[in-house]
């Protein structure tokens, strides 16, 4: 997973989404980290641009539910046995109904935990190269995928942060009074920063990470980039505005 994933906004967003990156930091706050926002203009389903170019309609993996958790982690992060941990047999996170455990470096770490996600994505990748020949869209980004979720939890480890254990507790039993006061999700630390959703229907309100890919060939070319002329590669990912040799 790529670093240029964006958070998921309040703004939905869609698989062919297209539009702009931008810095979202106004020149007076420079003290403030980088963050990079996408700026939606369009979408190729919509405009009929897909169907012009032959792009395939997006398709939905894990559909059908999902009862455990998937994570994706920072570099400096990796998974942690939680059966010999100590801190998963914590009264709280014993009786959660799924859990995880991550270790991070000496200068901490990030881990997105999602529990009965899908992903919705363009298969084959290689087809939005065809997109380079539109030049509306050139220079511009595209949602290649989306995973929405019924609940997740985005936790950043400070430095000096050894590790966390993330748990969501068991669904409430029906007739609960207040099934969402009851339904969340338990860390084994109260270091860092944690952003989470919670919803204990089930449904898939949320969407916290998708892919872009930049409509732009490498070296500012639009020919079609190839190990041969059978096998075209997919599109390059996006890469923020300080990242690139854009004005």
């Amino acid at each position: 997973m790529q670093e240029i994933r964006q958070r998921g906004s309040r703004v939905t967003v869609e698989v062919g989404d297209w539009g702009k990156l931008t810095t979202g930091r106004p020149r007076w706050a420079f003290w403030r980290p980088k963050r990079c926002i996408f700026v939606k203009e369009g979408n190729i389903y919509q405009d009929k641009t897909a169907e012009t170019y032959g792009i395939p309609q997006p398709r939905v993996m894990g559909e059908e539910g999902f009862d455990g958790l998937t994570w994706f982690k920072s570099h400096n992060t990796q998974d942690m046995d939680i059966a010999t941990s100590a801190e998963s047999q914590s009264p709280a996170l014993a009786e959660c109904a799924v859990k995880a455990g991550f270790q991070f470096s000496s200068s901490g770490g990030a881990v997105l935990v999602m529990a009965n996600d899908c992903l919705t994505t363009i298969h084959p990748a290689s087809s939005l190269r065809r997109l380079l020949e539109v030049d509306g869209l050139r220079g511009r980004v595209l949602v290649s995928e989306v995973h929405r979720c019924a609940s997740y939890a985005r936790y950043m480890a400070p430095p000096r942060t050894k590790s966390v254990v993330i748990g969501l507790t068991a669904q409430p039993p029906p007739g609960d009074p207040s099934p969402e006061a009851n339904f969340k999700w338990i860390l084994s630390t109260n270091k860092g920063s944690l952003k989470c959703k919670a919803d204990s229907s089930g449904e898939r309100k949320y969407c916290p990470l998708y892919g872009l890919v930049s409509l732009t060939e490498a070296g500012g070319s639009a020919r079609r980039a190839s190990v041969d002329d059978e096998t075209p590669l997919p599109l390059p990912d996006a890469l923020p505005p300080w990242m690139t040799n854009s004005p």
